[in-house]
């Protein structure tokens, strides 16, 4: 989800420790939102060490993620390994075994290692229930034969098969919906919100019974378009930890859900519940459909100065780069003119800037170590884009 650099500092011990302790004033109330004996379910992490990011992550790392965020079961598999993935596939069967039953397994698959089926045939034959696919880290396209041979075993087997969505990727979204549409019985699922592609793909998803979204990412604009657009049983809560925080993708799911009106059982239904119907090969419940674009009322002028401002500075921070001046006028969007804000609006305003704030010191002071500065301005973007919701 968050861009590292190639630092040592990318080692991340537990995802999000101690950085996202700043979130912790707002994750009571997020938890409330959820319905009694919700149980998360996360369908994007991973474990690994050979990652040319430099982001590594053991399986003991991902588990403590998951408790720290309060997340019971995850779906995990290995970051980029650019000698092959068939050993990396193995180091992960055999984390799940020592997970105590909260962890399932997705092969992942470099469509240009030759025919994919021995290896995923493998893989499945000791304890896999999905596949993963990064046609950007392993440079690929979504129409590559093996590609196609890899969804057909899918289908045939009523299996999910995950897809990174980004920049870079070209025709994914329309190859996406081609093999969803030749293969029904494939739960295809695009990670990260599908941020790239979602304009033209989500209206598109709510046809297919088998077209899904991770929630996988931090923008808050992305999320809302996701929320609003697809219908809420083709999304699917994850995290990309340790890339991200578990605390940050609980926040920011809930969050923007309420924000469009998703009431509690599409929450729970988020949560956990659709994905465990992908694993089990199960078509989606109804739930309604999407809200539908409108439901977000009235723009609020003030959030989304500071979500441009925070959003420009965020991308600064991931890159190591000052971002002292867009911090601060998003600071300066956070301005209460006389009379010009209600005590609700002023009392938002106000704690946006406090993160805002925190995030300009950290940064002034720790300039090379970037994650707690980055957390105090992706949830401060965060609460700006979801008025509506208590915090």
């Amino acid at each position: 989800m968050f861009s590292t650099g190639a630092l040592t500092s990318a080692v991340v011990p537990v995802p999000g420790y101690p950085w996202d302790d700043i979130l912790e004033p707002y994750l009571g109330t997020v938890r409330s939102l959820l319905g009694p004996g919700t149980s998360l379910l996360d369908v994007h992490t991973h474990t690994g060490f050979n990652d040319p990011d430099g982001v590594k992550g053991s399986v003991e790392d991902l588990l403590g993620g998951l408790d720290r965020a309060g997340i019971d079961e995850a779906v995990v598999f290995t970051t980029a390994e650019p000698e092959g993935y068939p050993p990396a596939n193995d180091r992960v069967l055999a984390e799940i075994a020592t997970a105590g039953g909260r962890l399932r397994a997705f092969a992942r698959i470099d469509p240009n290692a030759g025919d994919p089926l021995p290896e995923a045939r493998r893989c499945l034959e000791a304890g896999a229930v999905g596949f993963k696919l990064h046609p950007r880290s392993d440079a690929f396209v979504m129409s590559h034969p093996s590609v196609q041979a890899l969804v057909e075993l899918a289908a045939a087997e009523r299996l999910p098969v995950l897809v990174h969505a980004g920049r870079g990727i070209p025709a994914l979204g329309e190859d996406l919906v081609t093999l969803a549409r030749r293969h029904p019985s494939a739960a295809l699922i695009l990670a990260h919100a599908g941020i790239s592609d979602l304009g033209l793909v989500g209206p598109v998803a709510n046809e297919l019974q088998n077209l899904y979204f991770d929630t996988s990412w931090w923008l808050s604009s992305d999320m809302l378009a996701l929320f609003e657009t697809v219908d809420p049983s083709r999304i699917l809560f994850a995290s990309d930890m340790p890339y991200g925080s578990g605390r940050y993708a609980l926040m920011a799911f809930v969050r923007c859900a309420r924000e469009v009106g998703l009431g509690p059982d599409a929450l729970e239904a988020i949560a956990g519940g659709n994905a465990r119907r992908v694993l089990a090969g199960e078509p989606p419940i109804d739930l309604g459909g999407p809200p539908g674009r409108g439901v977000l009322g009235h723009r609020w002028l003030a959030g989304e100065r500071v979500i441009a401002y925070t959003a420009a500075a965020c991308q600064m921070i991931f890159r190591f780069v000052d971002a002292t001046e867009p911090l601060a006028l998003a600071r300066l969007a956070c301005q209460i003119p006389t009379g010009g804000a209600d005590g609700d609006e002023a009392r938002l305003l106000t704690e946006i800037d406090g993160l805002l704030e925190t995030a300009q010191a950290v940064q002034a002071q720790e300039p090379l170590e970037t994650r707690a500065a980055r957390f105090a301005a992706i949830a401060a973007q965060l609460l700006a884009g979801t008025p509506r919701v208590p915090i």
